[in-house]
């Protein structure tokens, strides 16, 4: 009802001496070319397009204190918009008020952010919890479900070269943590059957002048067609352990651009070099970021392959089965004695025609061995 959002973590904190100028810092951030996640030092900032009051609180480990500063986000838009001989330090000051409070009913550490007077966008997804999961579940660096039995098989694979450095997020209103959505099998009545997984391709990224460059994994099922599900198809790319993007950023280097839909996998970037922009939504454009598309490009023609592969089997199956069908249909005529021997002869021929055409089906190198069986 107050359409209020707040998300708190459970780290040390921000010092109180330091609080007020590196929360009013743009563009600054100790972060940069570290291991740490995010390095420009504007991330904490996105609040401000999204409600009319932004409101960022910290206690430091040890300290007393609740430190708080609040941003007037309507004030901000407003002067930003309309005068354009502010510089950005007098917006701040105008629009900024900073203050310390009580500590006694918040955590002895945290870091938190409020946002007060949500603004109604599209379908209002900030306040719906079930959306927020849905995206977290995509984007965060949360864990597996334990319901993924091959979840150990990937984790074991990334960690190898990478921190995977996964949080426990938990959403009020919604049981359980955060995990990430993948399971075994999955549900799809289009297809007349479950989506089954059934084993892991390790996917590794040399970088341009040694070392590696990324390290990822592809999920394999039978590629029936494109997967149901938004929140896991694709083929994906993360930082961090932060997806970039959408599941829409890479389907460019298939074959065909349908076949991205068909596919599940991720790639995380290790190279400090590939670099993900501002908005996060693609990767700056290097000769870094170029070499991790040019190997890419080659998993996803191989996708493109097994997709073509197991749409050409499904045709030939279909093929098979027309003809099987026919063979019983005269086969039951034959057997109720309804045709003289003229239409006895036909019908033999026409078996044998279609008896033919399914040894020319079953003999095909592309059928797997237990189809041409």
């Amino acid at each position: 009802t107050t359409r209020t959002v707040r998300i708190r973590d459970n780290g040390i904190g921000v010092p109180g001496v330091d609080f007020e100028r590196r929360l009013t810092a743009f563009g600054a951030s100790s972060k940069r070319g570290t291991d740490a996640r995010g390095f420009r030092g504007v991330g904490r900032l996105a609040g401000i397009g999204y409600c009319q009051e932004l409101v960022l609180r910290s206690r430091y480990a040890g300290e007393s204190d609740v430190n708080e500063m609040r941003w007037d986000c309507r004030k901000v838009k407003a002067a930003l918009r309309t005068d354009d001989r502010l510089t950005l330090e007098e917006v701040v000051n105008g629009c900024v008020q900073v203050r310390s409070v009580g500590g006694r009913s918040f955590p002895e550490h945290f870091f938190e952010v409020e946002l007060r007077g949500v603004i109604r966008h599209r379908n209002d997804n900030l306040l719906n919890p079930s959306a927020i999961y849905d995206y977290l579940s995509q984007v965060a660096p949360v864990p597996f479900s334990p319901d993924f039995k091959l979840r150990d098989q990937i984790t074991e694979l990334l960690c190898n070269v990478m921190t995977l450095g996964e949080l426990t997020i938990k959403i009020t209103g919604i049981e359980g943590p955060v995990y990430r959505p993948h399971r075994d099998r999955l549900s799809a009545p289009q297809f007349k059957a479950e989506i089954v997984f059934t084993d892991v391709e390790p996917v590794k990224v040399p970088s341009a002048d040694g070392g590696q460059a990324g390290i990822g994994w592809i999920l394999h099922h039978e590629y029936k067609g494109a997967l149901p599900f938004p929140q896991l198809r694709g083929l994906r790319l993360r930082a961090g352990n932060i997806q970039v993007g959408g599941n829409d950023l890479m389907q460019q280097f298939f074959p065909e651009t349908r076949f991205n839909s068909w596919a599940v996998g991720e790639i995380h970037t290790i190279d400090r070099r590939i670099v993900p922009n501002g908005r996060r939504d693609h990767f700056e454009q290097n000769i870094h970021f170029d070499n991790l598309v040019n190997h890419i490009s080659v998993v996803a023609r191989n996708i493109g392959s097994r997709c073509r592969t197991s749409s050409s089997q499904r045709n030939w199956t279909r093929k098979f089965e027309h003809h099987r069908d026919r063979i019983k249909s005269r086969i039951t005529a034959l057997q109720q004695g309804a045709v003289g021997r003229s239409g006895i002869r036909l019908l033999e021929a026409e078996i044998g025609c279609d008896i033919a055409e399914m040894h020319k089906i079953a003999a095909k190198e592309s059928l797997p061995p237990q189809l041409r069986s």
